[in-house]
């Protein structure tokens, strides 16, 4: 049954919009909800007309002020097309860029055609809440982190008033990792130097004395030492890192020089990590891939029998650096130059020049 026909002095008002003895409301028609406008009848049929295109999901023009301010109707795809070439300004290793860049498309295929004023904080945290609810926290950190830096760039270049992100909260990560002990580590060795090819043992020596990660150990070669130091560039930050070979981690009585030394076989090859047999495809001689190395670090680890607390799952060949990092602090050496990691207590040792200069690890 159809609803009553408005009068005819009604009927010159927008749907929705009501008048009584001056006085307009407007009733939502999706709720029943009535919000008064006051008695400005211009005023009211404006923000009348408005409010109902937005119920239709009709609001796609322009508003008039936005157009006398000269803003248009700037969506959020414009702005990533500005914020890419903020992004490419910054010196940031190339595998933080590559990743931003997939997060950035994550991103533009969700709003792309939003305009960029209209994005609520009720947006963002719908947005972040797909991947904590699939328990993707990792990802939702990143994305947070991301969209706050990249509205926080358009608050800067006047193209919004707020940041919609600042008053999200950011997922909390909880860490199931075990941490690797001494003990577990030492234990996993064995079994390397046991059942395994001589390069897993090299690896995991090289990993706790340089306290690098998977990446650079498998890139570390001949050429990286000169000098009495070995010459780390890390291919996640940039950061360039020079550890002295006579650098020693008394925990296992190892010094850098050392297990370098023991990488040095009888197999000509441009990585102190590498095959010393066929081996699929490999030939002796070859780098080592990431995966290979993290599946039998695993393998090892499981076949040397150890557990683990309640509620964690079992280390990663990674875990070897936050060991290092411990013991080399126990120790007295700087653990975070060694990381590479930048700090303000790293001033005395690392003077930030766009990434050009080492940051020297000194014997204490």
């Amino acid at each position: 049954m159809n609803g009553r026909r408005r009068s005819i002095r009604k009927r010159r008002l927008p749907a929705n919009l009501y008048e009584r003895r001056g006085y307009f409301w407007w009733r939502n028609p999706v709720d029943g909800k009535t919000h008064g406008l006051g008695r400005d009848k211009a005023m009211a049929v404006q923000e009348a007309i408005e409010a109902n295109l937005y119920i239709a999901g009709l609001d796609t023009s322009p508003r008039l002020i936005d157009r006398v301010k000269g803003n248009g109707r700037q969506s959020v795809g414009d702005w990533l097309d500005r914020y890419v070439k903020i992004i490419d300004e910054r010196d940031i290793s190339k595998a933080t860029r590559d990743g931003i860049g997939q997060r950035l498309a994550v991103v533009r295929k969700e709003w792309a055609e939003a305009c960029i004023t209209q994005i609520s904080t009720r947006d963002v945290a719908d947005f972040l809440l797909k991947w904590d609810a699939a328990g993707k926290k990792r990802m939702a950190q990143a994305m947070r982190s991301l969209l706050l830096d990249m509205f926080r760039e358009a608050v800067a270049a006047g193209w919004i008033d707020r940041n919609p992100v600042e008053p999200t909260r950011a997922p909390r990560v909880q860490v199931t990792r075990a941490r690797l002990t001494l003990e577990a580590y030492q234990a996993i060795h064995a079994i390397a130097l046991r059942d395994y090819p001589a390069w897993l043992a090299r690896a995991m020596e090289l990993a706790l004395v340089t306290a690098q990660r998977r990446e650079d150990i498998a890139t570390m070669g001949p050429r990286s030492i000169h000098d009495g130091k070995l010459w780390v560039e890390q291919g996640k930050t940039g950061k360039r890192v020079c550890i002295p070979l006579d650098l020693r981690l008394q925990a296992v009585n190892w010094s850098v020089g050392e297990v370098v030394q023991r990488c040095r076989d009888v197999v000509l090859s441009r990585h102190l990590v590498h095959h010393s047999a066929f081996a699929g495809r490999a030939k002796p001689g070859d780098k080592l891939r990431l995966h290979t190395i993290t599946a039998a670090f695993a393998e090892a680890r499981d076949k040397a029998g150890l557990t683990w607390p309640a509620g964690k799952t079992p280390p990663t060949f990674h875990e070897i650096r936050s060991l290092a990092a411990r013991l080399y602090a126990e120790q007295g050496v700087d653990a975070q130059a060694l990381l590479g990691h930048k700090s303000p207590d790293m001033t005395a040792l690392y003077r930030d020049v766009r990434g050009s200069e080492w940051i020297e690890i000194r014997l204490g």
